[in-house]
């Protein structure tokens, strides 16, 4: 359910009950943030059990929302918050049966990997994951993630559904140059291609293939156009989005970049991006639920590429979908492999329609 400001949301409290195993996921529009604390403490007051994070904008089935909250009501039979190599788990993995993991998680932090390790290797292919980055539509980072005990940055919050969930995860990025090979990155900075300077090296591309001088100031506008993509076998490339220039002039992305990968310049279209919102809405259409909850985590730098065509991506999967679709644009995207391994996901679309009784 979706509220345009703090007091259509309040009335709503007020007139709401909420059974003893429920819990609210909400996601708070960052244009909204001033009044998440504020939110917070009237929840508490309630004995209202919570938890979400602060998104650069919502998505309300065909529109992006840059003001309010989006909640939902869900019952998990475990929700926890997770600091890297810090998560309790109190759940016995053999008898849990279908359950889907819901990853809310600070999307600027440079440990966002390792968070996402963290419940990984506590939780590993038992559950199917789905989630996205929080955080600020300027990309400053600041605290993003919150629950009934505080608001909280380099966290993550996850909360297990015993029920079963459709993935789909597409992207639209194709391969532009490459491969190169990661000699030097650490976390999510990227230092060396080949040995050489990996900004030089992209520099090099961007400037060749699209015409233009790249320098350091207009650095994110070029690179929203061409991400990278790590090879990996048996899926499609994983995106990484270079987002910025540290002040050692190495590349900074979202979520790790792994040494010793191949990897690639990538580039899109609108066109492309739009085929890929189509193939995703259509591999989760498939699903055979009647009843479920489509849940979209979209990155924010498609949002920003595609501009005011943003929308029709998003029609292309409400269009396909017999639910409303609730998400956010997300800094970072959260899904499993066919395998089962939770991987980070930049610049792609993720949906899930999780199952509801």
């Amino acid at each position: 359910m979706y509220f345009k400001s703090w007091q259509e949301f309040k009335n709503y409290i007020d007139k709401s009950s909420i059974g003893e195993t429920e819990e609210w996921m909400i996601f708070a529009a960052d244009q909204s943030a001033d009044y998440v604390k504020e939110m917070m403490d009237y929840l508490n007051s309630k004995e209202i059990k919570f938890f979400g994070g602060i998104y650069p904008a919502l998505l309300v089935g065909r529109k992006k929302e840059s003001l309010g909250f989006l909640v939902q009501k869900l019952e998990p039979i475990y929700t926890t918050l997770v600091f890297p190599y810090l998560m309790r788990c109190k759940l016995d993995l053999e008898a849990l049966g279908d359950a889907a993991a819901l990853v809310l998680v600070d999307g600027l932090s440079s440990k966002m990997k390792d968070l996402t390790d963290t419940v990984y290797n506590k939780l590993g292919n038992k559950v199917k994951y789905v989630g996205g980055g929080a955080g600020y539509y300027d990309l400053v980072h600041r605290p993003c993630i919150f629950n009934n005990t505080g608001l909280y940055q380099d966290a993550l919050i996850v909360s297990i559904i015993p029920a079963d969930m459709q993935i789909a995860v597409k992207h639209g990025w194709n391969r532009l140059a490459g491969p190169f090979y990661i000699t030097k990155a650490e976390d999510n900075v990227l230092s060396e291609l080949d040995s050489e300077n990996a900004f030089e090296v992209y520099k090099h591309i961007v400037e060749e293939f699209g015409n233009v001088t790249l320098s350091i100031l207009d650095f994110f506008s070029f690179a929203k156009e061409h991400p990278f993509g790590i090879v990996h076998h048996g899926s499609a490339d994983i995106v990484r989005d270079p987002i910025m220039l540290n002040a050692n002039n190495e590349i900074v992305c979202v979520a790790n970049v792994p040494l010793h990968k191949d990897v690639y310049v990538l580039k899109g279209d609108i066109e492309t991006l739009l085929e890929a919102s189509i193939e995703v809405s259509e591999e989760c259409a498939k699903n055979p639920f009647e009843e479920y909850i489509p849940l979209l985590f979209n990155c924010i730098s498609r949002a920003m590429f595609m501009e005011e065509r943003f929308e029709e991506e998003l029609t292309n999967i409400q269009f396909r979908m017999s639910h409303p679709v609730i998400g956010a644009l997300s800094i970072g995207e959260i899904a499993s492999l066919s395998d089962g391994q939770l991987e980070i996901h930049n610049k792609s679309t993720i949906l899930g329609a999780l199952k509801v009784k």
